[in-house]
């Protein structure tokens, strides 16, 4: 008896000193989990390197083992952050998905959670996925609040204001969710931002002035393509501000924000026609993206570079950077499709398996939940089609009332006396605002409408100057009529005049609905068959080649009703 007390005995100090040492090695592991994310994080500053996703992966793996969630979230936040620098948008929300369980409950005290919810928000936002995201940002603020440390927490609440303008972007052409909503969030994120302290911690001061620079660039960017009314002078004050930033040398900021600045600046500078400094800029943006991988930063330089090139008369490198511009768009487009669907799929699959633990009738839910799925699939296609449908219909009414895109003006016939090219002495002061005369007025108007029927708008080397030449009156009055005439500028006219033409071309005369879109593209006076899409498709809101397509069917539709009749 007394041999078996005295193995029991010995059995029991060696468990006990067995689970000690396992309780000593758990407390290391976190002590040394901790202190490799400080390091990242040290090292890391703004931004985390692609280097770092295998250790975090790793760290977080071992996070996993031990139960330490601390771990876990903190690794998954940096993880996060690096796939959503990637634009891997899918990686991100099923991390941030699985992150969010792990967070149930617990407090956040460093900011962590809040982050996830945050990045996951904006990458929801990404793929369009917009009523998810903004309940994601909500969360994240409400986290954010509840961070201890002030710096920190003004940091969380900044940088999801900042983000949350996804969903006004992505909204922007609704018109319960106002454009300025986006400046509001802006303008709210630069005021919490800058109550953050130049002290480094919890801070760094390169994520304090990263963010900073952000803001600046998001609101150049607004007012220089989305506001209400473009400001192009305030869009350069805020880019400027925002590049200085990025340019000192107290602190590193993200190169992927310097890529995307010198796009903003480039797009800039071809708006103010300095085609030089734009040029200078969208190259840096390129040569920095070939040093971090950035697809959508390529997609804008490439956009710019093909409009300063047409804007130049450089068609050849115009319609180089077109093309590049057009595989990447698609090829980009088809990831993010790709992504939108699996994330889709996954979430439902989540949903499906929840309530199939909870309920035995779990065959009926998922029923119900696919056949919403195909019937909102289904309302989604045909809504696009109608929408396309109703544009042709339009168009179609028109030409068979013998309508055209510009409204015509009654004009009073008098004789027309060969004159001499107007002068400033012509405009006559009303209302502290320059006007010409009636009757230079009426001459001009009558010689446009000779040229609108004389075909001459098919010209390539049209110009305003040209134009001008040949009514024999001066520039700036030619830009007024026309203006005043129909609400255009000079290229918006002979674009509809162009596409007008052959509009009716293609309605009148069938053999044109057989030939190449570049054949079409030229016969209406474009050099380039993408310049000629983009100008159809912006005045009749559909395709060339979905407007021919349809004229075919149409045609083919009669022919079967008339042989049916006979």
């Amino acid at each position: 008896m007394r041999k078996y007390f005295y193995l029991f005995f010995v059995l029991f100090s060696f468990c006990n000193v067995f689970a000690q040492a396992n309780s000593g090695a758990a407390s290391m592991t976190q002590a040394s989990i901790d202190k490799k994310l400080d390091d990242i994080a040290e090292v890391s500053k703004a931004f985390i390197d692609p280097k770092n996703e295998t250790v975090l992966l790793k760290i977080k793996d071992e996070s996993e083992k031990i139960g330490y969630k601390a771990g876990i979230l903190r690794s998954g936040d940096y993880l996060c952050g690096l796939y959503l620098g990637q634009r891997n948008n899918k990686a991100v929300i099923d991390l941030g998905n699985n992150l969010k369980k792990v967070a149930k409950d617990q407090k956040d005290t460093y900011g962590h959670i809040a982050s996830i919810y945050r990045r996951n928000a904006l990458a929801l936002g990404y793929i369009g996925l917009d009523e998810a995201s903004l309940k994601d940002f909500k969360k994240a603020i409400s986290y954010a609040k509840t961070i201890e440390n002030e710096d920190k927490k003004n940091y969380v609440i900044a940088t999801s204001y900042e983000n949350m303008t996804v969903y006004y972007e992505n909204k922007k052409f609704d018109k319960t969710k106002l454009k300025d909503s986006m400046e509001y969030y802006y303008l709210k994120s630069l005021e919490v931002a800058e109550k953050i302290s130049d002290q480094g911690k919890p801070v760094p001061i390169e994520q304090k002035y990263g963010l900073l620079s952000y803001v600046n660039m998001s609101l150049g960017t607004y007012h220089m393509k989305i506001a209400r009314k473009i400001n192009l002078p305030l869009a350069e004050k805020y880019l400027l501000e925002g590049y200085k930033i990025q340019n000192n040398n107290r602190y590193t900021v993200d190169p992927y924000d310097k890529i995307y600045m010198y796009n903003q600046l480039g797009y800039l500078y071809l708006k103010t026609k300095d085609y030089k400094k734009s040029i200078e800029y969208i190259n840096a943006a390129i040569t920095l993206e070939k040093q971090h991988s950035y697809p959508a930063s390529r997609i804008d330089s490439f956009e710019t570079l093909a409009q300063v090139y047409v804007a130049m008369g450089d068609k050849e490198k115009s319609k180089f950077f077109m093309n590049k511009y057009a595989l990447l768009v698609d090829s980009l487009d088809y990831v993010d499709k790709k992504e939108a669907d699996l994330v889709i799929k996954k979430m439902v699959a989540e949903v499906d398996q929840q309530n199939k633990e909870n309920s035995k009738k779990q065959w009926i839910i998922t029923g119900v939940l696919a056949l919403i799925a195909t019937l909102i699939t289904t309302i989604l296609w045909r809504m696009k089609n109608k929408a396309l449908r109703r544009k042709y219909e339009q168009m179609m009414v028109k030409l068979k009332n013998d309508e055209v895109v510009l409204p015509e003006e009654t004009i009073e016939e008098t004789e027309d006396h060969d004159a001499e090219p107007e002068s400033t002495n012509d405009l006559q002061p009303a209302a502290n605002k320059n006007t010409i005369s009636a009757d230079t007025e009426v001459r001009i108007l009558r010689r446009l409408k000779s040229f609108e029927q004389s075909e001459k708008f098919l010209k390539k080397d049209l110009t305003v100057g040209s134009l001008a030449a040949q009514l024999n009156t001066n520039t700036k009055y030619l830009s007024e009529i026309i203006k005043s005439r129909g609400g255009q500028n000079f290229n918006n006219y002979i674009n509809s005049l162009r596409i007008n033409y052959i509009v009716h071309k293609l309605y009148n005369e069938p053999k044109y609905r057989e030939y190449k879109i570049s054949y079409l593209a030229e016969e209406c006076g474009y050099a380039s068959s993408q310049v000629f899409v983009i100008a159809f498709k912006k005045i009749n809101g559909l395709t060339p080649s979905y407007f021919i397509q349809n004229l075919k069917e149409d045609k083919v539709n009669i022919l079967m009703s008339e042989d049916m009749a006979s």
